[in-house]
């Protein structure tokens, strides 16, 4: 889909977008990864296709937060047989000034959630010791 043809701006959560983003995860046109860059530090990236406008978005999100809070995430308060999938809700953030959009408001108003397995391989940023 080319500039001139941008899909209208719609602030939608619809169920399909979060549909549309899977197929994209399993052909590779929508990439997710964790970054580790320290223990205790942890942040999503999720880049790609956007699922409604299909412009490219780049979202880094933090996942960690101080240690010792309510809510805070870590290794230890996993479920021992739990399986290790992170889930991340994106907003379409690519840059592109959609029709109908508000003022200074950049993207289509897609909200959708990806739900991915870390490679343990590929712990992007980790430090290796």
């Amino acid at each position: 889909m080319s500039e001139g043809t941008a899909r209208r701006y719609e602030k939608t959560t619809a169920f399909e977008w979060t549909e549309r983003a899977f197929e994209l995860l399993q052909t590779g046109q929508l990439r997710a990864e964790i970054h580790k860059p320290r223990a205790g530090v942890e942040a999503s990236h999720v880049w790609g296709r956007c699922p409604r406008c299909e412009h490219q978005v780049d979202d880094w999100q933090p996942l960690s937060t101080v240690t010792g809070m309510i809510g805070s995430r870590s290794a230890e308060s996993a479920a021992p047989d739990a399986a290790n999938v992170e889930s991340v809700d994106v907003s379409c953030g690519c840059g592109t000034v959609h029709p109908t959009a508000p003022d200074g408001i950049t993207g289509c108003g897609v909200s959708f959630r990806i739900e991915f397995e870390p490679d343990p391989d590929r712990a992007a940023g980790e430090r290796q010791s």
